[in-house]
């Protein structure tokens, strides 16, 4: 049973009839290539992971549309990021597929409060997590000039990828980034998130 906490909210609970607002971090998906069982899966695939969280936008967008009536009339897509957990004398280890062993605060849940909620959208929806430790090591190792870490850097390339694809190939009308600016770096974050964030049509208006 997921764990909710503050404006924490499952995904189904934005799909549902009665609809509740905040950010949701149990709809991710796997970035990693995924081999049959029992092959490990492989380090993450730029242009296939891109393709991923394409899809799963969509997938999204027809979750949240099934129920009449009720449409996205803009979404945004963005990068945030979160910390480890301490555990004992040390830190807990980290699952790119399990929000519970991260640390939210300073990441989606004040991404949420802070610049979302405020400005009249409905919901947000942490799409994916990049981590070192699931890159390829040929990239880990690779000198980074971004001023941030390997992760963030990753992150920022897919965030930046969706962008074009619903601007210039979709041209979606409702995709609501201003700038193509990457915003501010972490600091040095465990892990990066890229994020779906949406706001509903209003039913009152013709």
């Amino acid at each position: 049973m997921a764990v909710v906490r503050g404006n924490q909210v499952t995904f189904d609970a934005f799909c549902a009839q009665k609809r509740k607002k905040g950010y949701c971090v149990n709809y991710l998906t796997d970035l990693r290539v995924i081999e049959p069982a029992p092959i490990p899966p492989k380090p993450v695939d730029f242009d296939h992971a891109k393709e991923k969280l394409i899809d799963h936008i969509y997938a999204i967008i027809e979750s949240i549309e099934k129920t009449p009536s009720r449409k996205i009339d803009e979404f945004i897509i963005g990068k945030t990021f979160f910390r480890q957990r301490k555990r004992g004398g040390g830190f807990q280890e980290v699952d790119t597929m399990e929000a519970r062993t991260w640390k939210l605060e300073d990441g989606p849940s004040s991404r949420w409060s802070k610049t979302y909620a405020p400005n009249g959208f409905d919901g947000l929806v942490v799409l994916a997590a990049v981590t070192r430790n699931i890159l390829p090591e040929s990239y880990r190792e690779r000198e980074n000039r971004f001023g941030c870490n390997q992760q963030e850097a990753f992150a920022i390339g897919l965030e930046q990828a969706l962008i074009h694809h619903f601007m210039f190939m979709a041209c979606d009308a409702r995709l609501g980034n201003s700038s193509l600016e990457p915003g501010k770096y972490s600091n040095g974050a465990y892990g990066a998130l890229i994020y779906f964030a949406y706001k509903l049509e209003d039913p009152n208006e013709e």
